[in-house]
Parts: C-alpha cells; structure tokens; sequence
C-alpha cells in the first residue's frame, strides 16, 4: 500500500489529486516543527501505527514536504534482501551503528551550510543505540551547532498501541474527518478508473475502516468467486501451497514479503514439472490479492498480500477448506532447509513461530500464528510445528525454547518441557535469558502440582528450580561483567533473582499449608538443633541446606531489588510487568515476619518495616508512611547508631531516616548531621565510600547560596561518587533510568531538599487531569505547580558538558537527556540527585548569545545593545572611542581561589560587563580571563620607568579566534593627548616577557589586531599623568572604610577580597569621582560630624595589591554624614549618607555590580559632585 505514490496521477488538467493525509500528518509535522526549535541536537519524534494502517505513507509524505528544508533520509540495509549461500556471516550491530552516526554528521555538515537532517527509520531497520551513537559522534567531532543535527522519525508498526504516551498514533479505525476523505477519494477513484475500481483493495479495505465484515463481503465478490472456486478445486496444488504461505506471514507478520525470486524458487522446489513458468502465470490465479513493488530501488521485486487485513482473511479462507495454518507453515518449512535463501525471510519465518506480541494484558504467551493453531487446530499440531522447526534450526535456540514453554504451560509433561529446555541450553550455553527456560519448567512444576505434593517432593522440585535460577543468575552476573571488558551495553537479565523470590514464595505457602510449624522454621524462629531434630524426624534431613539458605537468599534477592527499584525506574513501562513489586514485597513479608512473641532487637524491627537498608529507607516515603510510622523508624535508626557508632553504613542509614523525617517533622538538626557525616569523610580515603556516603554528602553539604563559599570541595567527592556507582551499580541499571531521589528546592537547611515522593504526588494529579498519559521525570517538571516548589540554578556548558556554578566552584552535572547539550553556553537547569552524583533537568540556555547581554529596559530581547560612550570625566568626549559593542556578563567561577570570568559568543563585537575587556570575534568562540598580580612584574617595569595602566589579565581562548582585543586602561588622555604615543602593552609569554606597541587607543582602551594570548595588560611610562578613579566604602560596625583607587576591577576584586574577611561588612553605594585625578597626588578626607579620620591623607597609587583607605569610627551618630574628598585644598568629591541607611538592619550588601571602567555606580545616597 502506497497512497503517496498511487495518488501521483494527474488529471486532464494537468494537476495532480490531493494526497490522503490521516489525521497523524499534522500532528507529526508540528512535533518536528517544535524540535526544529529546540536546543536540543538530537530527538526523536516516533510515529506508532497499527499494521495496513498508512504509517510508512504518512511518514514518507512528511519527509518528501519537508525535502526543501531538511536533508531528508531513510535508512536502509542495502544488503537485507540479498541471498547468501552458507553460513550468514556475522556483524557487530554497534559498529554498524556508530558507521551510520559518522554518515548521518557528515549529511548534516555538507553543503554551504550544516542543515538538520531528517532520518526516517522504520521496523526493519531500527538501531536502538543510534540516537546515543549520534550524540557521541557530536562530541567527539566538537559540533557546536545552534540548530538540530538530527530528527530521527521512529516509525514502528506495532499490533498493540497504548494511548498512555504521547507519540503520534495511527489506529486501524478512522475518525469522522478521515472518513469524509477516503469518500471523496473514493468517487475520484471511480470516475478516474471506471475499468478496475475494485482492484484497490488496500483504499477500499481503509475507506471502510478496516472492517473484517466488508473484507468478507468483498471476497464473496465475483473476482472472490473466482479466487475461491479454484482453491476449493486445487487444495493440493503447488501455486495453492505458495499462495498460503504468501497470505499467513502477510497476516502474522506485519511488513513481511517474499522476494519475486524466493516464489520462484519455492515452486520450482515443489513443483518440476512446471519449471517453465513466470512468477505472472503462477500467481496469475491470485493475481487480484496480490502486489509487487521494488525496495531500496532493488531490481528483485517483493510479493506481498494487498493488505493486512486481507491477508488474515485468505488464511481464515485457506484453513476453511482444509489447509491448515499449521500445514502451510510445515510445507514452507521444508523449503527453509536449503542453503541458500533470502536472509529477511528467516527473521520473518522466527517472528511468525517465536515473537510474542504485547497487549494491554501484557506479553502473549506465543506467537500469534502458535496461539491461533491451538485454539483453531490443536496442541498438537502446535508441537508438531515447534519440533519440526526446533530440528530444522538445529543451532538456534528460540525454536526449542518456545517449544519447552509450551510443553510445560499448555501440558502437564513437564518430562517434556525439560528436555527441550536443555536442548535449548545446549544450543547457546552462555545466555542467560535461555537458561531461564528450564528454571521456568521447574517452577511451573512446583506451582501446578504443589497441592498434590508431601514435604518431601515439594523440596526435591524446588531445589532442581532454585539451582536452576541460580545458574541464570550466574550468567547474568557475568554476562554484564564481559560488558566492561567488550565495551557493548546490554540489559542485566533479573530474572534468575525474581524467580528464586517466586519458588520461595511457593515454598512458604505450601509448606505452612501442610503444617503451621513450617512458619517458625523458615523464618529460622528455632534454633539451629531444634531444626535438626525437626528435620530427621521428618526424614528430611537431606533438605537442610536448602531450607535454612532460603530465608538468607530471600534476603539477600530483596535487597538487590530495593536498590533496583529504588535508585532506576524502567525506560518503558512495558518492560516491567505490574506484579512484579508486590510479589516481591509479600515474599520479603513471608520471610521476617516472626510468629513467636519475643523481643528482637531494633535491627529486626526495621527489616519487618523494610527500613533496615539505604534504598529501603527510601521506599518508605514513596509508600507515603504516616508520620508515626516515620518516627518509630527513626528512633530505631538512632538506637542503632548508637550501638555502632563507628560503623559508616549505620551513620549513613540514621542520617537518611532524619532527611526523610524531616520532610515531615523536624528532626535532627543539619548542623548535627554534617557532624557525624564529617568523622567519615576523609579525604584520602574518599574512594573507597559507597555511592549512598556520597549522596549524603551532597546533599548535607550543598551549599544554600549560590554566591556564599562552602567549606569543603564538592568536587572532590562528585568523581569518586561517580566512579563508586560504576563499581556498585551501573552493570546492573543499564537500560533503566537513574531517578533522582531528591531534587534542590528553594528552603533553607534540610527544606531545600525535595523528596520525589512529593513531586510524583503532583504528578498524578496531573496524570488524572491529562487523561492518564504517561508524564517522565523531564515533562513532569514543565509543570508551573512543580517548579514553583524548585530552585533553578545557574551553570555552564562546554565540549558537551554541564557544569552548575555555585559557591564558587565549578562541578560537573549530568544532563538528563544528554542532546539538550548542544552548544557552550550559559544555562540553567533544576538539579537532581540520584545514586550517581548529580542531574540536570530542564536545560535552558540563557540567550542565543550565549554569554548574558546587558537589555535596556526599552529593548526587545535579541536587539543589540550599542553601548554609549558615558563620561569618565568631563573632558573624555574630547577622545575617540568606538561603540556598537554589546555588554555581556561573565559566568564566574572559582579555581583554586582564583575568580575566572568566562563567556561564551558567536560572531559580533563584545564587552564585558565586568571589567571592560572587549574582543571582536567573526566565528563561534569561548574564552575566560582572570586577574594577575602586577608586582610580579614590577622589577621588570621599573628600570625601564613603565607603570601599570590597567588590569593584568590573564586571556586564555577555549576555541575559537579573536579578530581583536581591546585592553582596559585607567589613564584619561583628553588630559594630555601626548600619552597615546607612551603607552605599551606588557606581554608575559614562558618564553619571557615583551613589551608590544597598540594599534590604536581610546578613552578607555588598547587595541590590538590578530592578538596571541598569556597574561597582557596596559603600561605607560613613569609621570604624573590623571586616571579615572573609584571611590568604594564599607561599614563594618562603627568602622567607616573609605578605599581610592584607579578604575582597575582587578582592584575592586582586591577590595571585596579584602572585606569578606571583615565581620558584618557592608559596602555603600557611592558615585565615583567625576573628575579624573592626578596619580601618586595625596588626598584627604573631611566629615561633617567632625569624626577622626585616620590616616590623614593617602596617595592615589596604582601599584598597591590592596588599596589604600580611610578609616573613621562613627559614635553616637545622629545626623547624616557629609563626606568630601580633598586634593590639597580643592574638593574633588563630595556626599551626604543618610544616618538611617548606614545602620539598617539586614543582609550584607553585595548588590554591588562593577560596571567597567566607563559606567557610574548605583545611587543609593544623595550626591553632590564637583
């Protein structure tokens, strides 16, 4: 069925029909608009549809109208169709994978221009590993795009589709609107092609939705008369036998054809005698159902049924007359054994035996065709086909697996089933899933005969199931360890584990049946000689071991799925059956609950409650506990603890039951918490912590202001973290997503902790709102009522990875979906912790420019802001300067107590808000700066009578290339214009230090072309020429500090250094001297409230580390305080304080923003200037 292509004609006019385009069209069209709008580099946009229903159509208009603006295209195996001789040779699915992710970059990046790249894969070409190999491919090739690199349009058909998500979706019914199309459609066809209107089967069998009974109806026609005349008189014919097979994996297996040659070669291998024929004269009885087409421009033609729907009914005709489902599968068979076929059709022939689909019950025991032989044939006939399929594929081990399952589910010879099992086994020794097998049989053993059993044939059963699930277990133990060493990602197999919890489970309920003293002896009540005198006298002493382990392994197997379940939830929900936890959970119940009224010990009390483990801790909020139950738990904990002071997993559970009590209650105090976490966390030993240790740290440690210090390095504990989960965890996750356990809200103290529980509450409200759809932890925190309760945090991205600034320090996250990284950048995110260290969610850059721009307030958001020329001092207008650049502010971050401002930008001309500095950049590029030290330099200056003229600063470019660099410098030149020609850049290579003349200079700045970069800053020669100056004062107290300076922010970092070691500092927000000042000149400072001032003048110095200043102690202060600066006997500065505004109670101010060199401070006082 091909509605694009079929609808192509053209009228007499000339102009081509309206193409059909379901209601999915739409909807898929704006999800890939959407994408084609985030920042996101890789997505996927999947399209479910049922089969026959049009999704392969519908997908393939969508890229065809989207061709001239995406490159559009398929993927495709060229080699699926072709016929091999022999042994099938086998190839490393990854490795073709990550070759199709270099082909898929390359497509993206030809052309003028990289362009998003459009990938249609559907069923028989999926690559489940293709979405993180694209996303690898990005950064290993460093791909820094600001559009998508690919759209991946998964269309899948399947037999089942929930409506719990939210993909496009085509069901085999059509809605009203639909239905008003394939009408019109319909006469179109009629009065265009009068001749052969009924031989479109497939629009006919849509247009009337997909019903069976019309389909029926149709066959009953005269060309159906015709077709089924001849099967009633050729049952046993060769063309009737290809015919069959040609309609059951048509109807079983949806996207299932035969090649033109495998027809071919099918009747010949039936029928000599008819060797001369073409494939048109032996399928010309059928002619009517059938359709050819070409794949991938191949020259082999494909045969398949019209349509679906159509398929099932020649198999319903087929069986009607007396060739069973059952007898065309053998004969085709037996064709199967030659040696050379078509490679797709033994995938296609193992579906249609062996896949089992999933419906809203869940996974089908059987394949569809096995399960329609049982209920139209009989058991039989079913066996008969798993054997002769089992022998015909003597190495693969699927045939013999399904045969053993269905010996043991649909018989009682359960003899049977094991022996098919092994074969099975034998076949592939190594796979877990297989082994699984035969644990399986020995369990539905158990389960079906165990109310026909004595104690002593239960225990024999149960051993032979328990040793079974143990051996599976052993395989997929080291199934994931080969993972580390192969480097290949694979799904841990669990259900060697859950099995043993379910023979246990049947054990305990059968034996307590039997006799209540069972109860005590599984839950080792007795003692270990009471038990032995129990168990001779029963005669089942041989059975000790596996009775006494069985508590321990329930144990040891709950635990393990705690953790499981706890710390990962499924990437689909598919993939976890609904009775898996409860059966889990009552088995634990089975295996601690005592019966004897004695006292135990806290310990036990707390396994009962299932509080006695880490995850398990956890389980109790997202099980909603009453605060009563919270509180005896944490009281246990604590008894605990008390009792193993110095056991680091105890101090490490008592401390988590408090986190979790205090969601509810208060408990104990942050401050007490950090204390017994803090006797754990050395530092040499850090690791060689659990992956829980470092969780805690995180979270008791956290810092509460983004802008204060912590005292401990976060990162020191984030890699080790990371690298303790990879150890404990990661094998066994794989193919499951890490859930966060907590996310950082906007409280104070444990409040800022978020437990999930409460999130997930929210989230099922939203669920009932929304019509149940399914909603992941990233969509669920899109909701307004959810990110109210969260605190967004700022960071930053480079080479593909995230990092949140915070307390100065700069630590590493992991971004939920690793595609939302697709650029460096400023962003934003809420953060999550989880058993591997920490999560991004929510990804935002801040602006398309990345590094964030200073708006006037009457800006529209992407215009650029053309900075002003705002006067230094009153003669400054007279000095060229240039302008249209755009303010930008740094990300800060803290290296070894080293503030690092960073930026990131594309093309344009740029200054930072910061300090001034100014670089022009005609390509995407990442650079950061830092202060130096001046008088490291200084022996070097002085003899060559050179000054500092401005910052020192340390450049260093990440990628890409600065066109210019334009210096900050503090001299004002409208003073004296001869200073152009004195002044020099200072540049300290490893090789030595330089001194370079400027291209050019301005009021504010030193340009350089095609700079190189290592610390550069401005220098003049030795004179008392005037500077632009700040004027910084602080409160501390009583104490009154008043700094001066040159306009140098490395200064201005010196003096905030300086004040954060001050108690309660806050600073006062003054205006600068307007007037530029003469360097190395003296100055005082006069008061109106005749307050002692100390020292009585300073020196405008450009050379000092920390600048100087005045001191005055202010007493009994009742009046405002006029201040005014003095240069000899001239006032070059003056303001009034208001009394109020100098001891208002609150924060220490650290609003304080340097502006640059040419911006004036904020106001908060009134001002009066010379």
């Amino acid at each position: 069925m091909n509605f694009y292509l079929g609808d192509s004609t053209e009228t007499a006019e000339g102009q081509a029909t309206n193409h059909i385009k379901r209601e999915g069209y739409e909807r898929l069209r704006k999800k890939i608009k959407l994408q084609l709008q985030s920042d996101w580099s890789v997505s996927t946009t999947k399209l479910s549809h049922q089969p026959g229903t049009g999704g392969t159509t519908l997908a393939m208009q969508v890229l065809w109208d989207l061709r001239k603006k995406l490159r559009c295209a398929v993927l495709i195996d060229p080699s699926c169709d072709k016929c091999v001789t022999g042994k099938t040779v086998q190839k490393d699915p990854l490795l073709d994978t990550r070759t199709i992710a270099k082909q898929v970059i390359q497509l993206f990046k030809e052309g003028d221009h990289p362009t998003t790249v459009l990938l249609l894969q559907d069923n028989e070409h999926m690559r489940y590993f293709l979405q993180d190999c694209i996303i690898r491919e990005i950064a290993e090739q460093k791909i820094n795009a600001n559009i998508p690199v690919v759209i991946i349009l998964k269309c899948e058909r399947m037999i089942f589709i929930s409506d719990d998500h939210d993909d496009v979706t085509l069901h085999s019914e059509l809605s009203a609107k639909e239905k008003g199309y394939f009408a019109a459609k319909e006469k179109h066809i009629q009065s265009h092609h009068r001749e052969e209107p009924g031989s479109f089967h497939s629009f006919d069998i849509i247009r009337h939705n997909f019903d069976r009974s019309h389909v029926e109806s149709k066959m009953h026609s005269n060309d159906g008369k015709e077709i089924i005349g001849y099967l009633k008189r050729n049952k046993s014919s060769h063309r009737t036998k290809l015919f069959a097979f040609i309609a059951l994996i048509c109807s079983y297996v949806p996207g299932s054809y035969l090649l033109q040659s495998v027809c071919e070669s099918f009747h010949k291998h039936l029928c000599a005698d008819d060797q001369g024929l073409s494939f048109e004269e032996i399928i010309q009885p059928f002619r009517e159902f059938i359709v050819t087409f070409s794949k991938q421009g191949g020259k082999n033609k494909c045969v398949r049924i019209a349509h679906p729907v159509l398929a099932h009914q020649c198999v319903e005709l087929l069986a009607d007359i007396g060739d069973k489902r059952s007898t065309a599968t053998l004969k085709f068979l037996k064709y199967l054994c030659r040696k050379q076929i078509q490679p797709s059709l033994l995938q296609f022939f193992k579906d249609l035996l062996t896949k089992r689909e999933r419906t809203a019950d869940g996974q089908e025991r059987f394949s569809r065709l096995i399960l329609d032989i049982d209920n139209n044939e009989d058991i039989g006939s079913c066996i008969f086909v798993l054997k002769n399929a089992s022998e015909t594929f003597k190495y693969d081990p699927f045939y013999p697996q399904s045969l053993a399952r269905f010996y043991y589910s649909r018989t009682t010879d359960f003899g049977k089933a094991e022996e098919w099992a092994l074969k099975a086994k034998e076949r592939v020794p190594t796979n877990s899933f297989i082994a699984d097998t035969l644990a399986q049989v020995h369990k539905n053993h158990l389960n079906k005969a165990v109310k026909k059993l004595k104690e002593k044939d239960i225990l024999t059963i149960a051993g032979k199931a328990i040793n079974a699930f143990k051996q599976e277990e052993d395989l997929a133990e080291r199934e994931v360890n080969n993972m580390l060493d192969e480097n290949i990602t694979k799904v841990f197999n669990n259900r060697g584990l859950f099995g043993y919890l379910q023979v246990a489970r049947i054990v305990h309920d059968s034996l307590t049946n039997l006799h209540p003293t069972w109860e005590d002896i599984l839950t080792h009540a007795i003692s270990s000689p009471q038990l032995t005198v129990l168990l001779k006298d029963r005669n089942l002493l041989n059975y000790k071991s596996v009775i006494t382990d069985l508590k321990d392994g329930v144990h040891t197997k709950c635990e393990f799925f705690d953790s499981y379940f706890t710390y990962s939830d499924p990437m689909n929900s598919e993939n976890e059956p609904p009775y898996l936890r409860p059966e889990i959970m009552d088995c634990y119940s089975k295996y601690t609950s005592l019966s004897s009224k004695k006292d135990v010990g806290p310990l036990h009390r707390l396994k009962e409650k299932r509080a006695s483990t880490f995850p398990g801790l956890f389980s109790i909020l997202n099980h909603n506990a009453k605060q009563s139950n919270l509180n005896e738990i944490t009281e246990l904990w604590k008894k605990v603890f008390q009792g193993k002071p110095a056991d680091e997993d105890v101090a490490c559970n008592y401390i988590l039951a408090n986190i979790i009590l205090s969601n509810e209650a208060e408990g104990v105090p942050l401050t007490d918490l950090k204390t017994i976490l803090q006797r754990f966390m050395d530092e040499e030993m850090a690791k060689h912590h659990t992956p829980e240790f470092y969780l805690l740290v995180l979270l008791l440690f956290w810092p509460e202001n983004v802008q204060g210090q912590n005292n401990i390095n976060l990162n020191k504990y984030v890699g080790p973290m990371r690298q303790s989960f990879e150890k404990k965890y990661k094998i066994y996750l794989q193919f499951r997503e890490l859930v966060p356990l907590f996310y950082l809200g906007r409280g104070a103290g444990l409040n800022k902790l978020i437990h999930k529980s409460k999130l997930n509450h929210i989230r099922e409200q939203l669920k009932t709102s929304q019509t149940g759809k399914q909603s992941n932890d990233g969509d669920m925190l899109k909701q307004t009522s959810i990110q109210d309760l969260l605190l967004r945090v700022q960071g930053v991205s480079r080479d593909h990875k995230t990092f949140v600034c915070v307390a100065g320090q700069e630590i590493e996250v992991c971004p939920h979906k690793q595609a939302s990284v697709s650029r460096p950048g400023v962003i934003s995110f809420f953060l999550g912790f989880n058993i591997s260290g920490l999560m991004a969610f929510d990804i935002k850059y801040s602006t398309k420019l990345q590094s964030k721009p200073v708006l006037p307030a009457t800006s529209h958001k992407n215009d650029t802001v053309v900075s002003g020329n705002s006067q230094i001092c009153h003669t400054c207008d007279l000095v060229k300067d240039s302008n249209h650049w755009t303010k930008v502010h740094p990300v800060l971050m803290k290296e070894a107590e080293v503030r690092i401002h960073c930026h990131w930008n594309q093309r344009g001309q740029y200054e930072c808000i910061a300090s001034g500095l100014r670089w022009v950049c005609k390509s995407d590029v990442t650079l950061q700066y830092h202060y130096c030290n001046w008088n490291t330099y200084s022996p070097f200056l002085e003899p060559m009578q050179y000054i500092q003229g401005g910052p020192l600063l340390d450049i260093t470019i990440k990628s890409g290339q600065l066109e210019e660099i334009h210096l900050p410098h503090f001299v004002c030149l409208s003073s004296d214009p001869s200073f152009k020609s004195e002044m020099r850049i200072l540049h300290v290579e490893k090789s030595g230090i330089s001194i370079e003349k400027v291209d050019e200079a301005t009021c504010c700045h030193a340009k350089l072309l095609q700079p190189s970069f290592s610390p550069k800053g401005v220098i003049f020669r030795f004179g008392k020429y005037k500077v632009h100056c700040e004027l910084m004062i602080y409160l501390s107290g009583h104490i009154l500090r008043t700094y001066l300076f040159p306009s140098d922010p490395s200064l201005v970092e010196a003096v905030e250094k300086q004040e954060e070691k001050e108690k309660n500092s806050k600073r006062i927000l003054v205006p600068r001297p307007e007037k530029s000042l003469k360097i190395k000149s003296w100055f005082s400072l006069e008061n109106t409230c005749n307050a002692h001032v100390t020292p009585e003048r300073i020196q405008l110095r450009s050379s000092n580390t920390t600048p100087s200043f005045f001191m005055i102690r202010l007493e009994n202060l009742i009046t405002d305080i006029g201040l005014e600066l003095k240069h000899e006997m001239e006032v070059v500065w003056k303001a009034n304080i208001h009394k109020d505004y100098l001891f208002m109670q609150g924060e220490r101010d650290v609003s304080y923003n340097h502006q640059g060199p040419n911006n004036s401070s904020s106001r908060v006082c009134e001002e009066t200037l010379c």
